[in-house]
């Protein structure tokens, strides 16, 4: 009966422990996936790039300067 208990709580414990694993791995993989979809939302939403604090007027005269370059 006591080693029926014992392994019980071993094998709680294993599945914890595995579930947990894979709860953090899982959460790093969806987090890797929606920080940029965030800093593009909260963006738009500012009128400015939270990342360099340029406006987003500036940012297309600055894109469009960059294309006008690459022309010549």
């Amino acid at each position: 009966m006591l080693s029926t208990m014992i392994a019980v709580v071993i094998a709680l414990l294993v599945g914890y422990i595995w579930g947990k694993r894979d709860g953090i791995v899982c959460g790093n993989q969806q987090g890797a996936v929606s920080i940029p979809l965030l800093l593009r939302q909260q963006s738009l939403e500012k009128g400015y790039c939270i990342l360099c604090n340029k406006s987003k007027k500036k940012r297309m005269l600055y894109k469009l300067g960059e294309k006008r370059g690459k022309r010549r």
